[in-house]
């Protein structure tokens, strides 16, 4: 089912059924989010003065039952890879459920995305939602009971914030991130330009795992301190590691500026427009989308993943993803939407 926000007083049980609740504004943007997986379904944002959606996805809600991509999902307990699916906690050994070869990925075949989220309906209006989960002890071999919400609320001026809050009764690994695909209206990401606040990233090995290494960026494929064309970089790269997983799919060490400071900006000179990312997050994921199939295709969007370090909790001089009994988990994405005409 779908609804506007003002729709939820009547809807029936949410939490249980698929259901789409839209957020609007003045300007004519839109986004649709879905219970089922806390997902952005839809990013519609006016260009030559016409609703264009920003970001790749399924016609049909029913459709993201069976995706594979994470297509706007909220990733976790913990999302990219854990390596060997294990991890050292308080001098024991924790082993998760593997689903991405002898690793765990996004938190393990029954992860986050795939979970139906209550709707709150005391949250809800015009412009936001709030979505409720709770992940048992155990879950996906994770430790401690986890209460988390995910709020979505879009503003006057065409930021979509995404707000992650959590409390635990054990300590336990967190690490959300959004999973949506952005084109901005493009038929892919290959004529895009990225712009990133970032001068180092993680050296990863063939199966996406970190070595603990931190490189810098300069005089590299992966210097984006100033825009550049994805697809270009891509097509003419020399880099072993981009050319042995077709493009990007790396994590970004950012800059420690200020939160008000974009960490990203991603550019459509086609329809002249640009989505700015926000977060208090230390890292992005950048992934060009190569394993997209199916009623996709390769590159047609590309992840700006704002995450903690990859497998944290097997690298001490990582930042660490344990949350403590007693702590709040809270972590800030904002993406703003605009017009560079």
């Amino acid at each position: 089912m779908t609804y506007l926000a003002t729709e939820l007083e009547t809807a029936p049980e949410l939490g249980s059924a698929l259901t789409t609740v839209t957020l609007t504004n003045d300007f004519g943007m839109s986004v649709e989010i879905m219970n089922f997986g806390a997902r952005i379904k839809s990013i519609k944002f006016p260009v030559n003065a016409k609703a264009t959606e920003m970001i790749l996805g399924y016609a049909s809600a029913s459709d993201y039952l069976t995706d594979e991509f994470y297509l706007g999902a909220t990733c976790g307990r913990v999302c990219n890879r854990i390596a060997g699916g294990k991890f050292e906690l308080a001098g024991r050994q924790v082993q998760l459920a593997l689903n991405d070869g002898d690793n765990c990925l996004h938190g393990g075949p029954d992860n986050f995305s795939v979970r139906y989220w209550q709707v709150d309906k005391e949250t809800v209006t015009n412009s936001a939602v709030t979505l409720l989960l709770i992940s048992p002890n155990g879950d996906q071999g994770f430790p401690g009971n986890l209460a988390l919400s995910v709020t979505y609320q879009l503003s006057a001026d065409n930021k979509l914030s995404i707000q992650y809050s959590a409390n635990t009764d054990l300590a336990t690994p967190i690490n959300l991130t959004n999973h949506a695909y952005f084109n901005l209206g493009e038929k892919d990401c290959q004529s895009l330009y990225l712009q990133m606040m970032s001068s180092a990233l993680l050296e990863t090995d063939s199966a996406n795992i970190p070595t603990g290494n931190i490189i810098s960026v300069a005089e590299t494929d992966y210097n984006f301190r100033e825009p550049a064309a994805i697809g270009h970089r891509q097509q003419h790269t020399e880099d072993e590691s981009l050319k042995t997983k077709n493009g990007y799919d790396h994590c970004f060490i950012l800059d420690n500026t200020p939160f008000e400071q974009p960490k990203a900006i991603l550019t459509s000179l086609k329809n002249q427009i640009s989505v700015s990312v926000y977060t208090d997050q230390a890292t992005i994921q950048l992934y060009t989308g190569f394993y997209l199939t199916g009623k996709f295709s390769s590159y047609q969007g590309l992840c700006l993943e704002a995450q903690n370090y990859t497998d944290a909790d097997n690298h001490k001089h990582f930042p660490s993803n344990i949350l403590m009994p007693k702590q709040q988990y809270q972590r800030k994405i904002i993406y703003k939407f605009e017009s560079i005409n």
